[in-house]
C-alpha cells in the first residue's frame, strides 16, 4: 500500500498528460506546411487579382454615366493605379503570411492542423484547393451583382432617412 499514491500519480499522469498534448498550439512548422499544401499564396494572389478587376468594373460602373475630358481620365486612372498599388503593397503575401502564421497557431491545436494537413493531402481536399479559386470568383461576381441591385435601394432608403431627420431637427429661429 506504500506504493498507491506513487502508482495513482504515474496512472493520472499517463491517463492526463496526452489530452493536454493534443490541445498543443500548432507549431509553426506544421502551420508553415499547411499553408504550403493548400497553396495559399496562389489563393491570396488570385484574391488580389480579383480585388483589382472589382476595383476597376466598381470605379467603371459608379462614373458610368459621366463624361470626362481626356486630362479627368488620365487623373483617374492614375489615382486607380495609386489606389491598386497600395492595396498590393499592403496585402502581398509577404506581408500576409506572418499574420496566418500567427491566427492559426493561435486558434488550431496541432491536432486539428494535422486533421486538416491530411484532408488537404487527400484527393477531396486536392479537389477542394485546386477548385476554391472558382468558387471565390463565382461568389464574388453574384454578390457583385447583388450589390449592384442593392445600391438604389441603399440610396433611396439613405435619402428618405436624410429627408426624415431634416423634418425632426430643429429650426433655427428667423
Amino acid at each position: 500500500m506504500r506504493f498507491a499514491p506513487f502508482a495513482l500519480a504515474v496512472l493520472l499522469n499517463v491517463a492526463v498528460l496526452p489530452a493536454f498534448a493534443a490541445d498543443r498550439p500548432a507549431s509553426e512548422a506544421s502551420v508553415k506546411r499547411l499553408i504550403e499544401v493548400t497553396d495559399s499564396k496562389k489563393l491570396v494572389d488570385n484574391v488580389m487579382l480579383q480585388m483589382d478587376s472589382m476595383m476597376k468594373a466598381s470605379m467603371k460602373q459608379a462614373l458610368a454615366d459621366q463624361a470626362f475630358t481626356a486630362e479627368q481620365e488620365k487623373v483617374m486612372l492614375e489615382t486607380q493605379d495609386k489606389l491598386a498599388g497600395l492595396v498590393k503593397d499592403e496585402l502581398k503575401w509577404e506581408a500576409l503570411e506572418p499574420m496566418f502564421l500567427d491566427i492559426y497557431q493561435k486558434s488550431f491545436t496541432q491536432k486539428e492542423v494535422d486533421g486538416m494537413l491530411s484532408f488537404y493531402k487527400s484527393p477531396a481536399g486536392q479537389a477542394v484547393i485546386k477548385k476554391m479559386p472558382q468558387v471565390m470568383q463565382t461568389t464574388m461576381q453574384i454578390m457583385q451583382g447583388r450589390m449592384s441591385k442593392l445600391l438604389p435601394k441603399i440610396q433611396q432608403i439613405t435619402a428618405e432617412g436624410a429627408e426624415k431627420m431634416k423634418a425632426v431637427s430643429p429650426q433655427p429661429n428667423s
